[in-house]
């Protein structure tokens, strides 16, 4: 292993320009015209000393960090990896939005206050300091004294602040995924002892593509520099319409993947040499091993506030093609990918930033159709203390999907906001109906990724987790392929009965018989249907003919 670190880093070319039809290999000709001169802060030539670390702990003592997104549910897992990681690592500087009447020391305090902290002493909980500031924004706006303390002290940037609404509006997707990603950079210029610069980014970048995506960075439509020039004038946004946006988009599905790649395009410009590397994790679910089984942070973003709507049976349907790959990941397989590749970047010398998918389709495929029967086994295995109906969903696509949608979520949504009002059951903060309007935007939005055929390379994944030290790859493995899905479901479902819930994790008899109760009502749901169908239909239309139509329309709901 010390012979393979001592050798300069040999690879293949980590970028390509690729439209839809053509892979050719990357110039990133047009971004090269502006060079770096466009930085805003002054730059410092990093005086960098490659560590010779065996290992990840190795690598991580003493090292200072600086994280943007750091109170997401991701950052605050990569908060957690850090502190474990080594006893001796040094300060963890999380980038907080500065608000009014907001502390942003009690902010951090209360996300230090969650589970997977406990085991952790105050003063090791006390290396995680907030700085205020704004991502955006040259230098953040920090002081010049804090501005030169960073400078000084830190070593490993972990950037994974974005905004991941996929209907954001394209200035506000610009503003925070690529000039945020800008900032960033320049900071990365400055430090004077810069170790490794580590970039969140989606593997569904580049989703505008289809058939094998490979570990390459993939050339965006638009010049990054103009798109962050253009964000800053007003003027360009006067009558910007839905329209003017899909003419930017082209055939990105929405601003996050479209900026998301513009941002990649920038750091491969700005980056050259510098130890970086670029990490694409998929869908990501709860935890499966670290820092605890099954955590799933507050459960309501992303495609686990689906299965926080099923586990209470509101929500009960998903679109798509039954052999679509649904490609899930644990979160800290992406956590582990991401302090991997601090070791791996900060160990070498890099020609051009790094980068590897954190995805499990190729390795280990999850149909949508064995994703719904695991689901729905799993949370019969380990229902929760209540919910509104039975949990199950179906596949359902076109009409049938809109029509059962219409029918058995929206329609009973509206309903039920009477005993929701007065007894106070159902989700928490919102209500049914607001969260049906909510998944039914988000169906909207997800289908595109479920309904195409997308297939994310390992080829450099794997090489690199090939060159971790036997106990690296046991502790931080992020190789899928060997996850059991039936097992991983079942610790998120807990996860959210317990973490977002608040319910026990443990299922019990009574958990069972209430299941059995609510699966006796569920049929005899069906029943009632029909008989409510019998008893109008028969007296206007005469026994048989009312009894066949009520026969037939009682089939056809049943089938929905």
């Amino acid at each position: 292993m010390i012979f393979i670190l001592l050798l300069p880093n040999v690879h293949r070319s980590s970028c390509k320009l690729a439209p839809p039809t053509s892979l050719e290999p990357y110039t990133m000709a047009v971004i090269t015209e502006h060079g770096n001169h466009k930085m805003d802060a002054p730059q410092h030539h990093n005086r960098r000393q490659l560590s010779a670390a065996l290992n990840v702990p190795e690598f991580f003592a003493h090292k200072n960090i600086f994280i943007t997104g750091g109170t997401g549910f991701l950052g605050t897992v990569l908060i957690e990896a850090l502190l474990d990681t080594h006893p001796d690592i040094g300060t963890i500087y999380v980038l907080v939005r500065g608000k009014r009447n907001f502390d942003p020391n009690e902010r951090i305090s209360r996300l230090l206050q969650k589970p997977i902290f406990k085991k952790y002493h105050e003063k090791t909980l006390a290396k995680v300091v907030p700085v205020v500031g704004e991502l955006s924004e040259p230098n953040f706006n920090f002081s010049p004294e804090l501005l030169q303390e960073l400078i000084e002290r830190v070593n490993v940037i972990y950037h994974s602040a974005a905004t991941i609404r996929f209907n954001s509006h394209l200035r506000a997707a610009i503003q925070t995924n690529l000039t945020g990603t800008m900032r960033t950079i320049e900071l990365a210029k400055q430090l004077k002892q810069l170790s490794a610069y580590i970039y969140c980014s989606t593997a569904f970048c580049n989703s505008n593509n289809r058939g094998l995506i490979t570990e390459d960075v993939y050339k965006s439509q638009f010049d990054p520099y103009e798109m962050m020039k253009m964000a800053e004038s007003d003027e360009a946004w006067v009558g910007f319409t839905e329209q003017k946006c899909r003419e930017y988009l082209k055939d990105h599905p929405n601003t996050y993947t479209f900026t998301k790649n513009l941002s990649e395009n920038l750091l491969m410009a700005e980056m050259s040499g510098q130890p970086a590397a670029i990490v694409r994790p998929s869908i990501v679910y709860g935890t499966l091993e670290h820092p605890m089984k099954g955590w799933v942070g507050n459960a309501n973003s992303g495609h686990l506030g689906f299965l926080a709507g099923f586990v209470k049976g509101i929500f009960r349907t998903m679109c798509g093609s039954a052999n679509a790959v649904i490609d899930i990941i644990p979160c800290d397989y992406v956590i582990n990918s991401s302090l991997v590749m601090g070791w791996y970047v900060g160990t070498r010398q890099l020609e051009r930033p790094e980068i590897i998918h954190c995805t499990s389709g190729e390795v280990n495929p999850l149909t949508l159709s064995e994703f719904c029967t695991i689901i729905n086994d799993s949370v019969e295995r380990h229902p929760p203390n209540s919910f509104v109906w039975k949990p199950a969903t179906k596949l359902r696509n076109g009409w049938r999907y809109n029509l059962f949608f219409y029918l058995f979520h929206l329609l009973p949504a509206m309903i039920f906001i009477i005993p929701e009002k007065l007894f106070g059951i159902g989700m928490p903060q919102h209500t049914a109906y607001e969260y049906m309007r909510v998944f039914q935007n988000g169906t909207k939005a997800f289908n595109y990724f479920l309904d195409k055929d997308f297939r994310y390379s390992l080829t450099n994944a794997l090489r690199i987790s090939g060159l971790m030290h036997e106990s690296d790859r046991k502790r931080y493995n992020f190789d899928a392929s060997q996850c059991d899905w039936s097992e991983f479901i079942d610790r998120c479902l807990i996860g959210i009965r317990r973490f977002y819930f608040k319910e026990s994790a443990v299922t019990t008899q009574w958990h069972r018989n209430y299941w059995k109760v609510f699966n006796v009502l569920h049929y005899a749901g069906f029943l009632a249907i029909f008989a409510i169908l019998y008893f109008v239909l028969t007296p206007l239309l005469g026994l048989q003919l009312g009894l066949t139509l009520a026969l037939l329309i009682w089939g056809f709901l049943v089938w929905l």
